[in-house]
């Protein structure tokens, strides 16, 4: 069934047709099995919509009173000129256009009077319906912006981890296990200082709550040496922008930063933890997941830090904890401001 013919169908049911399309939908519907079962399919689907099918009459005069109206705003937005006065005196008629009257004959459409209360319900369900489905779309299409925009940066971050790596026996930025420089995010600091972050900006997730402020910049290591404890504690914090780094392994008693073996399971960045302790999970992307960059510069979004039996999990040690991991093959990504050994001092 064409679309035309549904539209005559659906003003037969709504009584919108003039005669002539009413005579024509008619007869065919006389000797037309299949416009019927149409018909009858377009009512079940209409149906709900019957119990707001009411007439309203119209106000006595109210066309009248609406030509009135116009007519006066058509004479004060565009007023005729007076002509200007003949020898004969004889005056010059205002065009036929100027004098003619408006009425309700020549100017009320006959479609306003088949306007009812459930065509104006049809309308609105029509769009509600377009906006249910509409709006979700449109959210899951910015969503996957903003998911795709941070798996840039982080790709753009493992290019320069790895230049890094080449320059530096095949390490990755050293996180100190103490000092003012211990603490995950130092990262960023270190490879700007060598030039091999250029672009602030990288640094930032579009959907996470540092996207919202302005300002961020990479603090030199040398102004972070040289804060006082309340400023430190303030750029540890700001340092790393919204993402986590490895905060390297323990091997036996000594602790040793990250190198680059180029494994695929060993996860070397990622969206920054959130500071919900109990599940950690990072507060970039409405908590849907995270993004994480892999040592072999492979990137996958995972809904939790430990999305299956071959990872481990991304935001703890094999203890449970948030430090530095217990052997070589244990990943863990610490926040910026996480050191990757925490010191209990016992009174």
């Amino acid at each position: 069934m064409t679309d035309p013919l549904q539209q005559q169908l659906l003003g037969h049911l709504l009584g919108a047709l003039d005669d002539d399309e009413a005579k024509s939908v008619a007869d065919r519907l006389k000797s037309d099995p299949q416009f019927r079962q149409e018909l009858d399919r377009l009512q079940r689907q209409v149906a709900p919509l019957e119990a707001a099918r009411e007439q309203f009459p119209v106000p006595p005069g109210l066309a009248e009173r609406a030509c009135a109206f116009v007519a006066a705003a058509i004479d004060q937005a565009d007023p005729v000129p007076e002509p200007e006065p003949r020898a004969d005196d004889r005056p010059v008629p205002r065009s036929k256009s100027a004098r003619m009257p408006m009425t309700p004959e020549t100017n009320s459409p006959s479609w306003i009077s088949r306007i009812r209360w459930a065509d104006v319900v049809m309308a609105l369900s029509v769009f509600c319906v377009a906006a249910f489905l509409t709006i979700p779309a449109i959210q899951a299409a910015r969503f996957n912006a903003r998911k795709a925009a941070c798996q840039d940066n982080l790709r753009q971050l493992g290019m320069a981890m790895n230049q890094y790596s080449d320059n530096n026996q095949g390490y990755f930025p050293f996180v100190p296990p103490e000092g003012k420089l211990a603490a995950a995010g130092i990262y960023a600091p270190v490879l700007a200082r060598d030039g091999y972050l250029t672009e602030p900006e990288r640094l930032v997730c579009p959907d996470s709550p540092l996207a919202d402020k302005d300002g961020f910049r990479i603090p030199p290591v040398e102004e972070i040496q040289a804060a006082g404890r309340e400023e430190l504690a303030d750029l540890r914090r700001r340092m790393g922008g919204s993402y986590g780094y490895s905060l390297g392994h323990m091997e036996g008693e000594r602790y040793s930063g990250t190198k680059n073996l180029g494994r695929s399971s060993f996860a070397l960045m990622a969206d920054a933890p959130g500071l919900a302790r109990s599940r950690l999970q990072t507060d970039n992307h409405g908590g849907k997941g995270q993004n994480v960059l892999f040592e072999d510069g492979s990137l996958r979004f995972v809904a939790t830090p430990k999305p299956n039996d071959l990872f481990d999990d991304f935001f703890r040690n094999d203890n449970g904890e948030i430090a530095a991991g217990l052997h070589r093959a244990d990943s863990v990504i610490g926040s910026s401001a996480t050191p990757p050994i925490t010191y209990v001092n016992f009174p």
